[in-house]
């Protein structure tokens, strides 16, 4: 009898993949800005508000935000189906979870974006 591909295997290949690429921006992005700020230090608010105010600057941090929280949606769900077995407390843990995690992104765009 042959098996039938499911996709499973695919998915999981996928989650792995972001994984490991959301991990990557994210230690270049604290790289660059550790060096950055030891290189050239903002000294006040106004320096720090003319830095943040640049539209690559604000991407990269978009990027660093988004990469951040599909990372911990990926982690955490990973660990909640490995080790909670009920089906309904996997659901609530995980809902909270995505709860937790979509005002963080709604925050994290109000920083960004906000006025």
């Amino acid at each position: 009898m042959r098996s039938r591909p499911t996709g499973s295997a695919r998915a999981g290949l996928r989650e792995w993949l972001l994984q490991r690429v959301t991990a990557i921006y994210m230690g270049a992005f604290v790289m660059y800005l550790v060096v950055r700020f030891t290189l050239d230090p903002i000294t006040s608010y106004i320096a720090w508000k003319d830095w943040f105010t640049l539209p690559g600057v604000r991407i990269a941090f978009a990027f660093f935000f988004a990469s951040l929280l599909l990372h911990s949606w990926i982690g955490m769900r990973s660990v909640f189906m490995d080790y909670v077995k009920p089906m309904w407390v996997r659901f609530v843990v995980q809902l909270g979870t995505a709860t937790v995690l979509l005002i963080l992104a709604l925050w994290s765009l109000q920083i960004l974006f906000g006025s």
